[in-house]
């Protein structure tokens, strides 16, 4: 299906849908920001158990997308171009972007669990983690050097 026809039929719910994906993750994050010393927020940041939750958003969405024939064609070469206009699909890009959430989300909670056993709170290094992903592990690294705390 052509894109401009996704896009033109359907701007309402990739909206949406959009918006679910940026903020489904967001209770958990404030949560361990807001609350890193609560019993709950304790047992749920973890990533082997917050990471199953939240790929079954993706699941739902790739799923949804197959029974409305709205999923993009397969690339036919592996080349800059290619890849540039799959991810330009408006299916494509949701798929994509709740991966980095869930990524994201993993490395917060390994983040969040690696400070609670070295006995800091990290509100600094979440908040740029769930903003920026992996450059947070610049601030972690260095706080724990600085605090002469092992890095495994």
């Amino acid at each position: 299906m052509p894109i401009w026809l996704i896009e033109f039929f359907g701007a309402r719910d990739l909206e949406n849908t959009f918006i679910l994906i940026a903020l489904m993750t967001a209770p958990v994050w404030v949560a361990m920001i807001a609350l890193p010393d609560s019993k709950y927020v304790r047992g749920i940041a973890q990533p082997f158990i917050v990471t199953p939750i939240f790929c079954f958003v993706l699941i739902v969405l790739l799923w949804k997308s197959y029974q409305a024939s709205i999923l993009p064609e397969p690339m036919e070469t592996a080349t800059y171009g290619a890849a540039r206009d799959f991810a330009e699909h408006p299916i494509t890009f949701l798929a994509l972007f709740c991966n980095l959430q869930i990524l994201n989300l993993v490395l917060g909670t390994m983040i969040y669990q690696k400070a609670r056993r070295s006995g800091f709170r990290a509100p600094i290094e979440l908040a740029l983690c769930w903003m920026l992903g992996a450059l947070a592990l610049i601030p972690f690294v260095i706080r724990l050097l600085v605090r002469r705390k092992s890095l495994t």
